[in-house]
């Protein structure tokens, strides 16, 4: 396989905060052409302003046909586009145990975002992909995918399914000009908590989590997982019940 292209054209879905404003900024400075997507144009136009030439695409990630046209738009205007980040996320805690039923929109939106749109965004870019001499296609997953946080059983079970999605992918496009990579978060001090009372324990500054992120990237590792990811990842397989055990309590 060729190189990657030492200026790639980069699009990054939920650029407008968190890991995927962090992987922007970080492929900005090194001169790649960055397009940043989300849902809020508030929040990518204030990202976009700290770095001048960086592009902003307004999209519901879940919505196919919206997704379809920013496809069309951007094999247009960007031939070139090289690498893909599937970032787009949200988390929201949820009790089924509770009397009354959890909004099936809440639920519906979280697997929308975080699974749904992930698979919309790699079928339509895929033939664009496929183009380029080498390309990266690029899914952030989550440590919660090998072992879930039972207080949000929805974005857990999102992020284990991207996992799965990510490794039958893999097999699918070997040997072919696209590298399939899925970066694997520990928790990271991002606005992905806003919502829930303040920061988790325990969570990794954001810089730092870039850093390795782009480190790994770098090496064209197949997962890259940072921090106590890697302790995740290895738990689900030799000790699943304990590290569920450890996951819940830091947490509970």
């Amino acid at each position: 396989m060729s190189a990657q292209p030492s200026v790639p054209t980069v699009l990054i879905t939920g650029g407008g905060s968190g890991i995927g404003a962090g992987l922007a900024s970080a492929f900005h400075k090194r001169g790649a052409i960055v397009i940043i997507a989300g849902k809020t144009a508030e929040r990518l136009r204030e990202v976009a302003t700290r770095h001048p030439g960086m592009e902003v695409e307004v999209v519901d990630v879940g919505d196919a046909d919206q997704v379809q046209a920013l496809a069309a738009r951007v094999s247009l205007r960007h031939p070139n586009l090289s690498v893909l980040i599937n970032n787009a996320g949200i988390q929201t805690l949820m009790d089924f145990s509770q009397p009354a039923p959890i909004d099936p929109a809440v639920i519906a939106r979280e697997i929308d975002v975080n699974f749904k749109g992930l698979i919309l965004f790699t079928n339509a870019f895929l033939p664009l992909l496929s183009k380029q001499p080498s390309a990266r296609l690029i899914h952030v997953g989550s440590g919660l995918g090998f072992i879930p946080l039972a207080a949000a059983p929805v974005y857990s079970a999102t992020k284990a399914a991207v996992h799965s999605f990510t490794i039958s992918l893999r097999r699918q496009l070997a040997g072919s000009n696209i590298n399939v990579i899925e970066i694997i978060p520990p928790i990271v001090e991002t606005d992905l908590h806003r919502n829930q009372g303040g920061r988790p324990p325990g969570a990794m500054k954001l810089g730092k989590f870039v850093a390795a992120a782009m480190a790994g990237i770098d090496t064209a590792k197949p997962e890259i997982r940072i921090g106590l990811a890697k302790v995740l990842g290895l738990g689900s397989r030799i000790a699943p019940g304990f590290f569920l055990n450890v996951v819940n309590k830091a947490r509970g």
